[in-house]
C-alpha cells in the first residue's frame, strides 16, 4: 500500500500528498464512519472502561495508507485540534496584529492555554509594524521580550515590506506548522511574502465592522522548507472548554516561579501572602498577563458548579 499525508480536505474527497511525490485527490472507505474505542464511562458507578463507538473524521494532517484509489487505513495520532481541524501538528504558529485590527492581549493568552492544553508548541508572530508608532512599537517591542522570555519565540514583521520574515522562515523549517490566531491578522498575506509568487485570496479590514472578514475558508497544508506550512479558517472567538480552574494555573508558567504559602491558591488578586501576587506588584509579572489569567479564571467559574 502506499503511503501519504492529507493535505486538504473538499467534501469527501481527500488530497493526499503520497511518498511517491506525487499527489492524489482520492475518496475514503466507508468504515471510517465510526471505530471502537475504550473508554470510562463516567456515568458508571465503577468507571470501568468499555467498549464505546465514535465517529472517525479524518483530518488534513493525517497519516493515511492508500489502496485500490482509496484510503484505505489511518494512523494514529501525536495530537489533533479540533477548531481548526487539523492532526499531527509541530508547533502553531500564532498570527496577532499590531494594529487594524488592535493588538489583544487577552486573545493571545486565551490561545496559548489551548495550544499548551493539546501539547503543541506556540509561536507568536505580530503583523502590520509598520502601523505603528515609535513609542508604539517600543511598547510592543517590551511585550514581545516577555512572551519570549517564557519559551515562545516571537517575530514582529512587516509581511509588505519583507520585514522580520528572516527569522519566521528558520522557525518553520522541517516542521509542521498551522497559522492561527486574531481575525484580520494578515495570516495569508504572510504566507505570500512566505512563498514568492504563491497567491492567497487576501481582504482588507472592513472598517464599518472594524474586523476582518474571514478570507480562509479551508484546511491546507502547503509544502514549504522541508515542512508544511497549514492555513486554516479565522476566527475571533476561543472558548475554553473542559479544563478546571486549577488547571489554568499550569498554562501560565510564569507562575511556577513564584509559589505560595498554599497549593491550592488559585492566584486571585484577594489572596494573601500569594507569591503569584507579589511578583505582580514587584513588576516580575506582566500584569496584562495576569489581569488576562484572572478574566479567563472568572470565565471557568462561571461554567462551574
Amino acid at each position: 500500500m502506499l503511503k501519504g499525508r492529507i493535505v486538504n480536505i473538499v467534501g469527501n474527497i481527500f488530497k493526499v500528498y503520497a511518498e511517491d511525490g506525487k499527489t492524489y485527490s482520492i475518496p475514503a472507505r466507508g468504515k471510517f464512519r465510526y471505530v471502537k474505542v475504550r473508554s470510562v464511562n463516567e456515568n458508571s458507578p465503577s468507571k470501568k472502561e468499555e467498549n464505546r463507538y465514535r465517529e472517525l473524521k479524518i483530518k488534513v494532517g493525517d497519516f493515511v495508507e492508500i489502496k485500490d484509489g482509496r484510503i484505505e487505513s489511518i494512523a494514529e495520532r501525536k495530537n489533533e485540534l479540533i477548531r481548526p481541524e487539523i492532526a499531527n501538528v509541530d508547533q502553531i504558529l500564532l498570527v496577532f496584529s499590531a494594529k487594524e485590527p488592535t493588538f489583544s492581549c487577552y486573545l493571545l493568552d486565551m490561545f496559548i492555554v489551548n495550544i499548551l492544553r493539546h501539547r503543541m508548541k506556540p509561536c507568536i508572530v505580530i503583523t502590520k509594524i509598520d502601523k505603528c508608532e515609535p513609542n508604539e512599537l517600543e511598547d510592543l517591542r517590551k511585550t514581545a521580550k516577555y512572551y519570549e522570555s517564557l519559551g515562545y519565540p516571537v517575530c514582529l514583521v512587516d509581511s509588505l515590506h519583507q520585514v522580520g520574515l528572516d527569522r519566521v522562515r528558520k522557525i518553520l523549517e522541517k516542521k509542521v506548522t498551522i497559522l492561527s490566531g486574531q481575525t484580520g491578522a494578515g495570516k495569508s498575506t504572510l504566507i505570500n511574502a512566505l512563498i514568492p509568487g504563491f497567491q492567497l485570496e487576501t481582504q482588507e479590514i472592513s472598517l464599518a465592522l472594524g474586523r476582518g472578514k474571514h478570507t480562509t475558508r479551508q484546511t491546507h497544508l502547503y509544502a514549504y522548507a522541508d515542512g508544511w506550512i497549514g492555513d486554516t479558517p479565522g476566527f475571533s472567538k476561543l472558548e475554553l472548554h473542559q479544563i478546571s480552574q486549577r488547571e489554568l494555573r499550569n498554562y501560565f508558567v510564569e507562575f511556577e516561579q513564584y509559589p505560595c504559602r498554599f497549593k491550592d491558591c488559585l492566584h486571585q488578586s484577594s489572596a494573601k501572602d500569594c507569591g503569584v501576587r507579589n511578583a505582580v506588584i514587584d513588576g516580575k509579572i506582566l500584569s496584562s498577563r495576569y489581569a488576562n489569567y484572572l478574566k479567563l479564571l472568572e470565565d471557568l467559574k462561571s461554567k462551574e458548579w
